[in-house]
């Protein structure tokens, strides 16, 4: 992993994403205490969460094209640019007028589009960054910088916005995006001229879902372990709060901690994973990953304090991010670069309405019969990410097995 390290282009493209991490973190605590202090709702919450996928859903086809075409570091830059204008837009409006839920509709719409479009755009770039015999290892620390700026985001977030205010937070948020444009800008990338074969808007819209009809074992792979992400964007983005408020009685620090305590976990996964794959191999390594996060995230609401409930957080992002490295390791090695952001971006749809589903039945759940059933609710991603490893398992027996470790 420390080799990729030595890679100007990398490291600057990780640190940049790193910054841009800690600001989306930053922002999500600060719109979710902002929604739960004015309304107190957590259906309400999970309205917003909702809406933060619905760009995505409506422009992930057209997206997919982009970020295949054109520069993606140059797009990533962008998309901080524009990320920062909505935020600075917003915090004028509230320094003016005071907050409004109505105010939180475009915004949340705007930045759900921008994230919508730089995920995926980031993990094209890696895979055009390195050969292929560092796929696994550029994911792990792909994945690390993800860890790294989620832990500090949430944990860091939870704190500011607990000592002084969600405005605090938001005005970091700003500049997050700032500093993570600029670094990113000044990565020594120049793009290999990518030959693409000129195509009707049609045949282009719909190579990735050919290829998908193709691969019938990556598109199981896809839909049933995108669940597992699902599970963590959608339910538990409006669960979690609600144990820290409600169950544990621990206030926005709490939401940090626990947050703050899976972003720890996941971030050792991306070294602990490489030990887990070696002893036992990728197809037992998931089901085992699977199982241990959906158990955590089982028993959480049933302990005893705010402490033991980080420490299942602890596991279930250990186990959680551990299987996601692996996945993504897969999808690197078994789809084209030039077709990547298509790919990617038609799992973007899937995941982003699954995200949607999710997040209103945890808000409709815990609000209308209790915080256990919503995490009983969550829980269920993880057995159907299970349940989609055994069958691309069993599917691996009569062709190619697309789980065994590349050669």
């Amino acid at each position: 992993m420390i080799h990729l390290l030595r890679n100007s282009t990398f490291l600057l493209f990780f640190f940049g994403n790193i910054i841009s991490l800690i600001g989306f973190g930053f922002n999500l605590v600060a719109v979710s205490w902002l929604v739960l202090q004015e309304t107190g709702s957590e259906f309400a919450l999970g309205k917003i969460m909702a809406l933060a996928t619905a760009p995505g859903v409506l422009l992930a086809l057209f997206s997919g094209i982009i970020i295949d075409k054109v520069n993606r570091k140059w797009l990533m830059v962008f998309l901080d640019g524009f990320r920062l204008i909505v935020i600075c837009v917003f915090l004028l409006v509230l320094a003016k007028s005071g907050f409004k839920i109505s105010y939180l509709y475009p915004v949340t719409i705007l930045m759900g589009l921008g994230n919508s479009i730089f995920w995926p755009t980031a993990q094209a770039f890696v895979q055009e960054l390195v050969s292929e015999r560092d796929y696994f290892p550029a994911n792990a620390v792909l994945s690390a910088s993800y860890q790294v700026g989620s832990l500090l985001g949430a944990g860091l977030g939870g704190i500011i916005v607990h000592i002084y205010s969600p405005f605090a937070a938001l005005c970091i948020n700003a500049v997050t995006y700032f500093i993570s444009g600029i670094l990113i800008s000044l990565a020594p990338f120049q793009r290999v001229n990518m030959k693409h074969e000129p195509e009707k808007l049609i045949v282009a819209l719909t190579r990735g879902f050919v290829y998908l009809r193709e691969k019938g074992t990556i598109l199981i792979l896809g839909l049933m372990t995108i669940l597992s992400d699902v599970a963590i964007w959608g339910a538990l983005s409006v669960l979690t709060i609600t144990l820290s408020r409600e169950v544990f009685l621990a206030g926005s620090w709490g939401y940090g901690l626990m947050d703050g305590f899976y972003g720890i976990g996941a971030l050792i996964s991306t070294v602990a994973v490489v030990s887990l794959t070696k002893n036992l191999g990728r197809s037992k390594s998931l089901l085992v990953c699977y199982a241990i996060a959906g158990i955590m995230c089982f028993i959480t609401p049933l302990l005893a304090s705010i402490y033991l409930a980080a420490t299942a957080y602890f596991f279930m992002g250990l186990h959680n991010n551990s299987a996601r490295i692996i996945i993504r390791t897969v999808f690197m090695e078994n789809i084209p670069n030039n077709i990547m952001g298509r790919v990617q971006t038609i799992f973007g749809v899937y995941t982003r309405v699954m995200v949607v589903s999710s997040a209103l039945a945890a808000g409709w759940i815990v609000e209308y019969h209790n915080v256990v059933a919503g995490m009983t609710f969550t829980t269920i991603h993880y057995a159907f990410a299970f349940i989609g490893t055994i069958l691309v398992v069993y599917l691996g027996r009569s062709s190619k097995n697309i789980l065994a470790e590349a050669t």
